[in-house]
This record gives C-alpha cells, sequence and structure tokens, in this order.
C-alpha cells in the first residue's frame, strides 16, 4: 500500500471539506472578523446641537427652538445596516438626590436628523450620523405647536423638552418641564450588537433667544455609559 497516496487523499478530502464548510458558513465566519462598532458624543453646540425656526407649509414662522442631537459613529470594520436607536427608559432626579422613572414617556425608537425615520439605512467605517434626541421651543410660543407638557403648569416664560420619537403619543409623555434628566439608549444594527449608553440632560427651564447662550446656561447634555 502507498502510505503517501493514501494521506493524499485523506487530505484532499479534508481540504474540500474545509472549503465546502467556507462556503457555506462564509457569511457568519466572516462576521467573527469584520462588524460594525459604534461610538456615540455629543456637545452641547453646533452641528450636535443647532437651532431651528418651525415654519408652516407656507414657509411663515412658528417658532424658535433649540434642536438636540448625538452624533452615531460607525468605528469598525464593516458597513452597519439599518441602524436604530431606541429610547429605552427616562428618569429624572429627585430634590433628594436620587432617580425615579418617569412612567408616562414611552419608550420606542427616535428620529434621525434630516431623515425623520426609525431606521438609518447604511453607515460605512469611519463616518457617522445624526439623530435627535429632542427639542427646546420657545416657551412663549410653545401653544402653536401644541407641546404643553401634561399635568405641568408652565408659564409662557419656562422651558419643555419634547423628545424625538417616531410616533407621537397623544397623551403627550414624551413631554417634560424642567429639571436634570437619564435617558437610556440602544444603538442597534441589523448586523451590530446593540450598544447601550445613557444621555444625561439638564433643561434650566429658561429660554434665551440667542442660541449660545441657550447653549451655555439653558440646556446641556452628556453621553455616559451605565
Amino acid at each position: 500500500m502507498n502510505w503517501w497516496s493514501v494521506v493524499a487523499d485523506w487530505l484532499m478530502v479534508f481540504g474540500t471539506l474545509i472549503l465546502a464548510a467556507v462556503a457555506v458558513f462564509r457569511d457568519t465566519i466572516r462576521g467573527w472578523f469584520y462588524h460594525p462598532r459604534f461610538h456615540v458624543s455629543t456637545k452641547t453646540e453646533p452641528p450636535d446641537c443647532v437651532a431651528v425656526a418651525f415654519t408652516k407649509p407656507d414657509g411663515s414662522f412658528v417658532a424658535s427652538s433649540i434642536y438636540l442631537g448625538l452624533c452615531v459613529q460607525n468605528v469598525g470594520n464593516a458597513t452597519a445596516r439599518n441602524v436604530e436607536v431606541y429610547a429605552n427608559a427616562l428618569e429624572r432626579q429627585r430634590a433628594d438626590g436620587g432617580w425615579e422613572r418617569v412612567g408616562a414617556f414611552p419608550p420606542m425608537n427616535l428620529k434621525w436628523a434630516h431623515l425623520n425615520g426609525m431606521y438609518f439605512p447604511s453607515i460605512v467605517p469611519g463616518m457617522g450620523k445624526r439623530c435627535n434626541i429632542g427639542h427646546v421651543v420657545d416657551p412663549a410660543r410653545r401653544q402653536l405647536l401644541h407641546e404643553e407638557p401634561p399635568g405641568i403648569n408652565l408659564t409662557d416664560e419656562q422651558t419643555s423638552l419634547a423628545f424625538e420619537v417616531v410616533v407621537l403619543p397623544n397623551h403627550r409623555g414624551h413631554i417634560v418641564g424642567p429639571g436634570k434628566y437619564r435617558l437610556e439608549i440602544f444603538i442597534a444594527a441589523e448586523n451590530a450588537r446593540p450598544l447601550c449608553r445613557v444621555v444625561e440632560i439638564s433643561l434650566q427651564g429658561k429660554w434665551y433667544s440667542d442660541a449660545s447662550q441657550m447653549f451655555r446656561d439653558g440646556v446641556g447634555m452628556r453621553i455616559t455609559a451605565i
């Protein structure tokens, strides 16, 4: 018996099986080495946070506002597909320093800036896209947008924050008054594991017509880990 011939035959069989397995599980194997990975950041200044005017369909002015956003970056080595940002829970700080859940807040996806949709089709490696967290409107014109927070009697000088959820609930539980808040979010994609972060928001309650002063004294944001 030619042992070298037998060994060569077995090596050929083994190699064929390996190639077949690679062909069948190619995407899975590729996913072990190539996958998206997210990094989230924000600064209470442009371009993450910007002044935006609400207008009617005919272009006439309705109200001034400040939009709060965050930047979702793909720091991995593969394109992220159908990326979403999910607002899981909202907490408000109590006077004693503790935190309690805002029960009326609806867990829901947030809107992507400019798209106003739930999913961003793709984010290639090295690129970032912005997602809207919420907006603060000039309180003197808040009633024109029907954004009075439920159960809170605010004056027309006190600000409120409306979160940019994809569907506005009838009970307006997505609108809150002045205070310090923690919003738990999950950033996920069709081909990426969810990343959990907390957005800390401080709404001081006062409106400033100058956007830079509003960003400095009226509202603030930062990202923290769980």
